[in-house]
């Protein structure tokens, strides 16, 4: 399988929306949550324009993005989506090595639970952890993950 990895354009926002929803529900939180999470799983045109925003396509299918932001000097990676058809095909990999080859320095990842081993699996290490209670889980919690550039 051939992964292909461009800069993203603000007529991605959509389809890079879509696959963040589709990721974040493939992990089977409650439509609760799922909606709770709407507005923060969006990837705008704005933000596309203002942050190296990255799409990962596969026969001309876009099924992957990132985005790497970089506020107070520091790289944070955020919104690494895989549509769950492709998962473990290497396009996670793929996206998160491309967002690496331009970040500066340390790398910064509030990750979801379920997807802090990819993250280890590529070097990242677990630093702390990031209150985000949610209904019916008041102590719920994200791993704060760094890695090298």
């Amino acid at each position: 399988m051939k992964i292909e990895i461009r800069r993203a354009t603000p007529t991605d926002s959509e389809r890079a929306t879509e696959i963040a929803h589709k990721g974040k529900a493939h992990w089977g939180y409650p439509v609760e949550w799922m909606e709770a999470w709407r507005s923060e799983l969006a990837i705008t045109a704005e933000e596309i324009e203002k942050h190296p925003t990255f799409v990962a396509s596969v026969e001309g299918e876009v099924v992957g993005v990132c985005q790497l932001r970089e506020p107070d000097g520091r790289s944070v990676l955020e919104h690494v989506w895989v549509d769950p058809s492709v998962h473990g095909r290497g396009v996670g990999r793929a996206l998160v090595e491309k967002a690496r080859s331009i970040a500066q320095g340390l790398i910064v990842i509030i990750a979801d639970p379920s997807a802090e081993p990819f993250y280890v699996k590529l070097g990242a290490r677990r630093v702390g952890q990031v209150a985000a209670p949610m209904p019916g889980a008041p102590k719920r919690a994200l791993p704060l993950l760094e890695m090298d550039a």
